[in-house]
């Protein structure tokens, strides 16, 4: 059976890091079964310039450089290229830039030296996260039967019986609960935030006690009762790739 592809790009101006990285990743994917096809790039400026040509799985990126930054890139990937899928791990050796990345909605950041524990949980992360493009949620309207990749699904909201589905592309009602609903998807980092809520983590761009902010900007609430939950999972996620 032929091995599924995985496209990775590594953006570190030191060659070091670069032959690290890509050994180990390498090493790892192949231990899954998996073939990674790697390319590496000295600068953010060349990444983005060959993002105008090509589209990656996973990206190890660096954070400082002369002209773009590994913010300026995680942005440039988001907002202007609106690559909400490919999956990126900040790497540096500051670790005051936490705020700033998380709008870039990274897999992981990794503190220099890195180690084979870091790589490898990025790795496991990404192939947990990878999972979701093969997983649908089937759900039924009228007599038609659709199904949503776990991946396009961003958020639900419920009034009553009535789901609305917003997905990347498209939105869906249908009838069920919410409860019925996340017993089928709560291992795939949704996160049930409110009676009348559950959210895509994938497309968390902001987190605060009261309220999550979505990449589309909707601001959905956590309800109090579920707060400490709510942390727990998020605590997970970071860890282990997975909420329980």
């Amino acid at each position: 059976m032929e091995r599924e592809v995985v496209n990775i790009a590594i953006c570190d101006d030191d060659y070091k890091v670069q032959f690290l990285i890509e050994d180990g990743v390498t090493r790892m994917f192949d231990e899954y079964g998996k073939k990674a096809i790697i390319e590496c790039f000295d600068t953010g400026d060349d990444l983005c310039e060959s993002y105008k040509k090509e589209r990656f799985d996973l990206i190890f990126l660096d954070i400082e450089f002369k002209g773009k930054s590994g913010v300026e890139v995680g942005r440039y990937i988001r907002d202007i290229i609106k690559d909400e899928v490919v999956q990126i791990a900040y790497i540096s050796g500051n670790t005051s830039y936490a705020m700033e990345l998380f709008e870039s909605r990274p897999i992981n950041f990794l503190k220099k030296p890195i180690s084979e524990s870091d790589l490898k949980r990025v790795v496991n992360k990404f192939l947990i996260i990878n999972e979701q493009k093969k997983d649908v949620l089937r759900i039924k309207i009228g007599r038609e039967i659709y199904s949503i990749p776990f991946s396009d699904i961003v958020y639900m909201t419920s009034r009553g019986r009535k789901i609305t589905l917003y997905g990347v592309r498209n939105k869906y009602e249908f009838y069920d609960t919410l409860d019925a609903v996340y017993k089928r998807i709560k291992f795939y980092r949704f996160l049930f935030v409110h009676k009348s809520y559950i959210v895509n983590y994938n497309y968390i761009k902001k987190i605060s006690y009261n309220n999550v902010v979505l990449i589309n900007n909707d601001e959905i609430p956590i309800s109090q009762s579920r707060r400490a939950i709510i942390r727990k999972q998020l605590m997970n996620i970071e860890r282990e790739g997975y909420n329980e």
